[in-house]
């Protein structure tokens, strides 16, 4: 039974853990008990649920598994150097142009066979960069993790040739209000700006690549070498198995980025001559594994960031505040009474409210 400690918080005892929710009510509680029983679980498991989404992180410092993620994808927030109001054309008009002109652009670029894919899951953005697909000055937000392309397994990369080319549909959005002036410049954001919210996973290759490796866990754990149970495959964290799942969904959010960079050389130059240049004015992560002060962080559908980390959860720009093991979530949720939860609840604060073309 889930205790209300405070404001959209709940709280409860899992198997070997606390269980801290953050949501409008404790209806999603019972989906954040699994976490608890992740061997090695360090207290307490974290999770956020609205209508819009439901997301949770919990951190151990012996075990990985691969259940309690979601495959890696990377978020990012674009701005316009021009206005809604200075536009050539209806804002509403030019989100159906990016639709439709988009896979056009994508069309220019040289496809990749397998060989490329296992170079950009290995150096991410970097490589991006080095095809002329993204700016120098934009992989300050890009950090490359450590993947290695032979741990997600020659079905991952087969499908890593086909996601590449795969279709993002970008967020056409609208800055509708400033609520923290000194946050919204910093990130470049005014009354009226012209935004893009991009999110781009790893495609097929991440599920895949996360899939080969349950399986493997799950054989180790049928022959009785890990000792821990089937209905939570997990590996110990000094077994090759952990090491290369750790491996896999790092190569697998490196490939996220270079779809990103992929992305946002077609945005620059669909967008080019309508809204002017497109500046990264923030990036975040969703999901995967991360390494943190001696703990593996799992995190499913929730954002990696920390205190004063900036990403889009719903309508708005925010910042983290560096609860949930330094996580958000990057999904919204209702408004109530001109109250946002996720601010009442500590966990993000309002920069600016980003609005839909023609309101």
């Amino acid at each position: 039974m889930a205790e209300h400690t405070a404001e959209y918080e709940w709280r409860g005892e899992g198997e070997e853990a606390e269980v801290v929710l953050y949501a409008p009510d404790a209806s999603a509680f019972d989906r954040a008990l699994p976490a608890a029983r992740l061997p090695g679980v360090q207290s307490p498991v974290y999770a956020a649920a609205s209508p819009e989404g439901f997301g949770s992180v919990a951190s151990s410092a012996t075990h990985a598994a691969p259940d309690l993620l979601s495959t890696p994808e990377r978020g990012l927030l674009l701005v316009a150097d021009t206005t809604a109001e200075n536009l050539s054309v209806e804002p509403r008009a030019l989100h159906d142009r990016l639709v439709r002109d988009l896979p056009e652009a994508g069309l220019r670029l040289p496809p990749v066979n397998e060989a490329g894919v296992a170079r950009l899951c290995e150096t991410g953005a970097l490589a991006a960069a080095e095809d002329g697909l993204i700016e120098e000055e934009d992989l300050r937000l890009l950090d490359v993790r450590p993947g290695e392309p032979d741990a997600l397994g020659r079905r991952a990369l087969a499908a890593g040739p086909r996601g590449w080319e795969a279709a993002v549909r970008p967020e056409l959005r609208v800055v509708a209000g400033v609520l923290d002036a000194e946050g919204a410049e910093s990130l470049g954001l005014r009354t009226g700006a012209l935004a893009v919210v991009v999110r781009v996973d790893a495609g097929g290759l991440g599920g895949l690549a996360l899939g080969t490796h349950r399986e493997r866990i799950l054989g180790r754990i049928w022959s009785g070498d890990f000792g821990t149970e089937p209905d939570l495959p997990s590996a110990p964290i000094y077994t090759e198995e952990a090491a290369d799942l750790l491996a896999a969904l790092h190569a697998a959010s490196n490939f996220a980025d270079a779809r990103a960079a992929r992305t946002l050389w077609m945005l620059r130059r669909v967008l080019k001559e309508t809204a002017g240049a497109l500046e990264v004015c923030a990036a975040w992560r969703v999901g995967g594994i991360e390494e943190q002060e001696g703990l593996l962080v799992h995190r499913n559908a929730v954002a990696s960031v920390g205190s004063g980390g900036v990403l889009v959860s719903g309508g708005y720009a925010v910042i983290g505040t560096g609860k949930m093991w330094a996580s958000a979530p990057p999904f919204g949720v209702p408004e109530h009474e001109g109250r946002w939860p996720w601010e009442e609840a500590g966990l993000l604060e309002r920069w600016a409210e980003l609005g839909l073309p023609g309101g």
